[in-house]
């Protein structure tokens, strides 16, 4: 849990490699989508307070997961086929598509098996497992810390990607939300680095940052960078979000070679369905499921 701090900014300034964009998402779009998720929410919750989080795990459709640690399951779960190409059409025609693209400077893709609709809980609401994230960096999906104790990690061990990161409910306030660290990271932070107290010491209070997001509003953000969920006592709402990860089409990640990308183009090109059907290669990973490719 974050420790109340008022020199902690609230407001995210001009920043290399992280942005904020207000309403990615709108109406009517954001409330069909916000209630699908929310009748989602309530049959898990329910099984997992009365027959225990496995019970809860058993209730997602086949091919995708629940982790009651996060109070996560993955995208698929509520956008297959049709509904996550308008999803991901909503995000890519706006200002964070073009920063999306800009970041990566190249066609991109969307890791539909790393991208997850997310609920962090008021502390009062906490469920049976349930925690807040602590300080990481998505580049470092699928690294094998393991096997790196020497801290040598190698070049590219940091993912050229972009998560994109959407409220559905108001955040930061009296909702969980997020808390980063401006300054960007040349590599991978080892797990001993990570802990409350090395973050607090190696960076500037005004290198904290804890915006505050209304339903609907996204930050992007590099791989490098440093974040955790932004939660205090104090806190009385829950909070409910989407996360999208995207990665260059040409150069998808070898250690992440089991998951299904969405391939997309750019959002000049955009024209309703057939903006989501342009093949890339996938050094053999598995296209989304239901996503039509020509």
């Amino acid at each position: 849990m974050t420790t109340p701090n008022p020199r902690h900014k609230t407001s995210l300034p001009d920043q290399d490699g992280i942005a904020m964009h207000r309403s990615v998402l709108v109406q009517p779009g954001l409330a069909a989508w916000t209630s699908h998720i929310e009748a989602r929410y309530e049959t898990l919750e329910a099984t997992r307070h009365r027959d225990g989080p496995v019970a809860a795990s058993r209730l997602v459709s086949p091919g995708q997961r629940f982790v009651a640690t996060a109070s996560s399951f993955t995208i698929g779960e509520c956008f297959a086929g049709e509904n996550l190409n308008a999803l991901v059409l909503a995000i890519l025609a706006g200002p964070a598509g073009g920063w999306i693209r800009n970041e990566l400077n190249t066609r991109i893709a969307c890791d539909v098996d790393q991208s997850w609709v997310r609920r962090q809980y008021a502390p009062q609401n906490y469920p049976p497992w349930h925690a807040p994230h602590g300080w990481h960096q998505d580049g470092a999906l699928g690294f094998d810390f393991s096997s790196h104790g020497n801290r040598e990690f190698p070049p590219g061990a940091v993912l050229s990607m972009v998560t994109c990161w959407i409220a559905l409910t108001p955040c930061g306030a009296d909702a969980p939300g997020l808390e980063f660290i401006t300054r960007r990271l040349k590599g991978l932070c080892a797990p001993a680095e990570l802990t409350e107290a090395s973050v607090g010491a190696r960076f500037a209070a005004q290198e904290f940052c804890r915006p505050m997001l209304a339903a609907g509003d996204a930050l992007s953000f590099r791989g490098d960078l440093l974040h955790r969920t932004h939660v205090i006592p104090a806190m009385t709402r829950n909070r409910t979000s989407l996360e999208l990860r995207f990665f260059p089409a040409e150069s998808l990640p070898p250690r992440l070679k089991g998951d299904r990308f969405l391939p997309l183009v750019s959002p000049q090109s955009c024209r309703g369905r057939d903006a989501l059907k342009m093949p890339v290669a996938n050094r053999g990973v598995q296209p989304a499921p239901r996503i039509k490719r020509r």
